[in-house]
């Protein structure tokens, strides 16, 4: 059996050392920090009044899963009421429903 420290080490060139450096910073530190801002933003603007309208911004956001499941299920795209497309229906119909849950 052999084991990793038999084999002969590769020198590493300074550049792909720079790359996994500037890797590393922005897993370590980037991706946390921002996810911590959104997070805080998120908790404000619901702190403020607008969780209804986030939740049917949410919703709205699956339309292109709807649509394709839609369109697996009837063969079809889904038609336009009124002239407008799904995903506005669908962000209204989740403010509504947001507004009904929580007011």
């Amino acid at each position: 059996m052999t084991t990793r420290s038999d084999a002969p080490e590769q020198p590493r060139s300074e550049r792909t050392s720079a790359l996994s450096m500037l890797a590393t910073f922005v897993v370590a530190a980037v991706v946390p920090g921002a996810s911590v801002l959104v997070i805080a933003l998120v908790v404000r603007a619901v702190a403020a009044g607008w969780g209804p309208l986030l939740g049917g911004a949410a919703l709205a956001a699956t339309w292109p899963l709807v649509a394709r499941a839609w369109q697996e299920i009837e063969g079809r795209p889904p038609r336009r009421l009124w002239r407008l497309p799904g995903w506005v229906w669908l962000g209204v119909a989740g403010t509504l429903l947001c507004l009904l849950l929580f007011a």
